[in-house]
């Protein structure tokens, strides 16, 4: 069947006159699929400098475009109820990494080094990647989601004042609103998007309600890297984003 010819009402049209609950066959396949990702934030970096950020929802078998949804103004609002250091060494043409880390506590059963403290390739400038992964809720079309958003190595230190700004006026992370705007940035040959943090206001009882329960939901996932946290460009390269 073609990608284009899947149109989901007509698809649950037709189960719903064979006798199936399409809203019952999505719930069970959900509860029994493994792997679950959250939709991720990424960026599109453009050498004219107009770069994109948007919502992936990752692949599917629909053409509508549904599965990247563009943030409005390249600005995104949400709060972020968890975050996490990791780290990544690849081998060139490799599709997993030789070496990963959450927060600096080696993954995986051949580590290269008991630490990331201690371990060499993880100096500033080495060939491990660093990146700060964010785990937030957003509100995308009127409806409250969670998302990941991978923060690339140069953009790590805007990340940091934002922290260091929150620390001096007595704020924990998750109790405000924090946006990500995009900032153009070009050395050499290379043009890329920075990405800035910033403050809109304190977060709603609400919504620290929903963060809690988020926490608590998502805490599997963070116990695990993905492939698509390395999946943006230069994750695995020399480029400097």
């Amino acid at each position: 069947m073609e990608q284009s010819l899947i149109v989901p009402d007509e698809v649950k049209q037709a189960m719903s006159v064979a006798g199936w609950d399409m809203e019952k066959e999505m719930e069970d396949q959900s509860t029994g699929s493994s792997g679950f990702e959250i939709p991720r934030v990424r960026i599109e970096h453009k050498k004219n400098g107009k770069h994109r950020l948007y919502i992936d929802n990752g692949e599917s078998y629909l053409d509508d475009g549904s599965q990247e949804v563009d943030v409005p103004g390249n600005v995104l609002s949400g709060i972020v109820f968890g975050v996490q250091h990791i780290s990544a060494l690849w081998e060139e043409g490799a599709e997993i990494p030789k070496c990963s880390a959450i927060d600096g506590q080696p993954m995986g059963n051949d580590p290269l080094a008991d630490n990331c403290k201690d371990c060499e390739h993880g100096v500033i400038g080495g060939v491990c990647k660093p990146k700060v992964r964010l785990f937030m809720l957003a509100e995308i079309d009127g409806e409250v989601k969670p998302l990941v958003f991978a923060l690339s190595p140069t953009s790590i230190k805007h990340w940091n004042a934002h922290k260091k700004k929150l620390q001096r006026s007595n704020l924990p992370v998750v109790a405000v609103n924090t946006t990500f705007s995009l900032e153009d940035v070009k050395k050499g040959t290379y043009r890329w998007a920075e990405v800035k943090a910033g403050v809109d206001g304190i977060a709603s009882k609400e919504m620290l309600m929903l963060a809690k329960q988020a926490r608590d939901q998502f805490e599997e996932v963070t116990r695990v890297i993905s492939s698509n946290d390395f999946a943006d460009p230069g994750d695995t390269t020399q480029e400097p984003f």
